[in-house]
């Protein structure tokens, strides 16, 4: 399962299982969509966002994790969460002052 955790500063996506990982087309028009875009000096060169691998759900070590942040050039969080949603994505929105959607 895909969990998307949005707050203010951008989207964390959580897989259960490293079988749940997006391929790397999917992951291209995600971001695409999401209008991601690279930030020297901020991300790997030529990345638009960073994945780890850690942390652990139920007892189960090495979940995959994928954060895209966001800035003045990406979508709104409201749009992002819509395009999740559209993707079976479950979202928690976890900023402050959500719209609820």
């Amino acid at each position: 399962m895909i969990t998307a955790h949005v707050n203010e500063m951008g989207i964390v996506m959580r897989f259960d299982t490293v079988a749940d990982n997006l391929s790397p087309k999917a992951w291209e028009t995600l971001l695409d969509e999401l209008k991601s875009h690279y930030i020297p000096s901020f991300y790997q060169h030529e990345k638009r966002m960073h994945v780890d691998f850690g942390g652990v759900k139920d007892g189960v070590p090495g979940l995959m994790r994928a954060v895209i942040y966001f800035t003045p050039n990406t979508v709104t969080l409201d749009e992002a969460i819509t395009i999740l949603k559209k993707r079976n994505i479950e979202v928690l929105d976890v900023r402050e002052n959500s719209s609820g959607l």
